[in-house]
């Protein structure tokens, strides 16, 4: 069984769901610590004035290291509508810009202020959305022993699922340990993701949006474009 994993990120890029498809299983490691500034938070989308950060407030806690899964967004009356605006204020020249965007209004207005919850709920959104139907797990479901490294715990979350293969991203080639996966008799893979381009809007294409970017401007033939 081919396994995955991934934080709970926001609004993923397209390479999040490629890897996901390409996987038997997910697992949703929403127990690693949160990142101010990381993807968890934030993603790009495109604005007449070119790539621009789209942010998930974030409600402090002042604790450093801790879990995604335990960490709440928010912090002002009207941030919801912030974000479906900037999609609204940006993309509604898209040629799908509906259905897709009152979709995502009603998931962002149902869902809770759980930044792990949160994010997620959007994910499964775009993997009903996309039609992918790898089963996910939380992470935070999952009975792990305590580990020292990166490596030592992807491979005790394959052993706990009873997985024989791990699918990495690009990213994981600087931290991975192959002779650890093989001791574990575990392999160890990586995602052959090459970003496509389709017709977007403002000009010359940009890679790496928030995969909505693919949805507004390709609807239907968005699973197509991605590969999947």
């Amino acid at each position: 069984m081919i396994a995955t994993l991934h934080q709970p990120n926001f609004l993923p890029w397209m390479g999040f769901f490629y890897k996901i498809a390409k996987a038997d299983l997910f697992i949703n490691c929403d127990v690693l610590d949160y990142s101010k500034g990381s993807y968890t938070q934030r993603v790009k989308i495109k604005t007449m004035a070119g790539p621009k950060w789209l942010s998930l407030p974030i409600v402090h806690t002042g604790t450093v290291g801790e879990p995604i899964n335990k960490v709440i967004c928010g912090g002002w009356p009207d941030w919801r509508d912030r974000i479906v605006n900037a999609f609204r204020g940006n993309y509604s020249r898209a040629k799908h810009f509906q259905p897709y965007c009152d979709q995502l209004a009603g998931v962002i207005a149902s869902a809770n202020e759980n930044v792990a919850e949160f994010n997620t709920v959007l994910i499964q959104h775009f993997f009903e959305t996309l039609q992918i139907k790898t089963p996910m797990v939380m992470s935070s479901s999952l009975s792990l022993p305590p580990c020292d490294n990166p490596t030592d715990w992807i491979i005790a979350v394959c052993k706990s699922v009873g997985a024989d293969t791990f699918l990495s991203g690009f990213g994981g080639a600087k931290y991975q340990d192959q002779g650890a996966y093989e001791q574990a008799g575990i392999k160890l893979v990586y995602t052959d993701f090459k970003h496509p381009s389709y017709p977007q809007l403002f000009g010359e294409f940009v890679p790496g949006l928030s995969a909505m970017d693919l949805l507004l401007n390709c609807g239907p033939h968005s699973q197509t474009v991605l590969g999947i």
